[in-house]
């Protein structure tokens, strides 16, 4: 594979691909991937930088063979204006190893939305449960859907309601989770329903029940819906809960075996269009308040897991290349990305299939030091990870000094962060 100015120039083998290089890499037999893309990523950084930094957090990606992520907006001080989306853009610029994008809490004045368009957003996201008293009354929540659909933009909604740590520990001992689940169905209906009247482009983030999906595939001849799952809310389950506490705390809660295997299935029935982290990392002493916060790093685990349940047999390759490159790429318009072809760019990781590893709480490159999967064991270790055509890890270890990633508008991109 030749890469050149970023880009993807040419590769195959038996192609006669002849030039001169600057840098040569034998990738020994391994397997070369697209590098994934992560639309659903906390990184944090300015009033929350003890939690994670642009920098702790693009390097987290790196090891985790994802080369582009998605930031949320509910940082400190949050994302909601022209003004904190320039200042978040001009310190991640020069200091991020993957590509990002800048998601924006959405106005009900149209007139700033476009202004966040234009100063780079890549798409709007918000809690429902911020613009709701009850479910019966989304009239705030209608206003903003009306200002977004006059943009080409995403809204993202996370359709939970806020469930504290106790309520949800008294629900695990009940293993009453099933009443959060049919919530989340019901919310989600009335929001679709609502999205229908306003023809808005939306994404529903991190489902968790699958009664979730069969109603957002009702819904997809009727407007531009697509859906999240994340590697948890499949993998993990409530019981955790009870084994290790807080640090299985995330939101929306970790519910039973039966619905991560039933969410599973209908990932690989491509009933859910993305797979994400939701890399949500939170200082250590955070996790044992007495209501911990949600959440936990996810990023650096996020290709090794994927790989490891190809291994297995539960997913195919093609299904991680779809559900966690090409596919956010298609819904957040990331054009020349997600895919290994000519003129893409250069976002690839090279995986060693055979090199195996134990989950440990402290390897990770993340400011928090402590994950739900430790002790699992893994396969698809990131051995070099290249970021528009700059090698950012080699050896499993970071040597991008940040800047090599570039700012992801959902258009051509217009900032390079080098």
């Amino acid at each position: 594979m030749l890469l050149d100015d970023c880009l993807i120039k040419d590769f195959g083998v038996g192609r006669g691909v002849k030039a001169s290089y600057d840098i040569k890499y034998n990738a020994k037999g391994r397997l070369i991937l697209p590098g994934l893309i992560d639309a659903h990523v906390h990184l944090r950084d300015q009033l929350l930088s003890y939690k994670e930094d642009f920098k702790s957090g693009t390097a987290s990606a790196v090891l985790g063979g994802v080369t582009s992520v998605i930031d949320m907006p509910n940082n400190l001080p949050p994302t909601d204006n022209p003004t904190t989306l320039r200042e978040r853009i001009n310190l991640a610029k020069n200091s991020i190893l993957v590509n990002v994008g800048f998601t924006c809490k959405p106005s009900t004045d149209h007139t700033i939305n476009r202004e966040l368009i234009k100063h780079g957003a890549i798409a709007f996201k918000a809690f429902v449960y911020e613009y709701i008293d009850d479910i019966s009354n989304l009239d705030f929540l209608s206003k903003i859907m009306s200002a977004i659909a006059k943009t080409n933009k995403k809204l993202m909604l996370h359709c939970n309601i806020k469930a504290s740590y106790k309520e949800v520990i008294n629900l695990v001992k009940r293993r009453s989770m099933a009443k959060l689940c049919k919530i989340e169905g019901n919310l989600t209906e009335k929001i679709l329903k609502l999205a229908a009247d306003h023809g808005i482009r939306l994404h529903i983030c991190h489902v968790s029940c699958p009664i979730t999906i069969k109603v957002i595939n009702q819904y997809k001849d009727l407007l531009d819906v697509t859906s999240e799952v994340t590697i948890h809310h499949l993998l993990l389950n409530y019981d955790l809960i009870e084994r290790i506490g807080p640090l299985a705390h995330v939101d929306p809660p970790l519910k039973s075996v039966y619905t991560a295997k039933t969410l599973f299935k209908l990932l690989r029935k491509s009933n859910i269009d993305i797979i994400v982290s939701d890399h949500a990392p939170h200082d250590l002493n955070e996790k044992f308040l007495s209501d911990p916060r949600p959440g936990f790093p996810n990023l650096q685990l996020m290709m090794p897991i994927l790989l490891t349940q190809v291994k297995k047999g539960h997913l195919s390759l093609n299904d991680v290349i779809e559900k966690a490159s090409r596919k956010p790429a298609l819904i957040f318009k990331l054009e020349k990305r997600g895919a290994i072809k000519k003129g893409y760019y250069a976002d690839l990781v090279e995986v060693d299939l055979k090199r195996k590893f134990k989950v440990k709480n402290d390897m990770l490159i993340s400011k928090a030091k402590y994950t739900p999967f430790e002790g699992m064991t893994l396969i698809g270790l990131p051995i070099r990870t290249y970021v528009n055509g700059i090698c950012v890890n080699d050896d499993y270890m970071i040597i991008g000094r940040g800047g090599e990633g570039m700012i992801l508008t959902g258009e051509v991109s217009r900032y390079e962060a080098r």
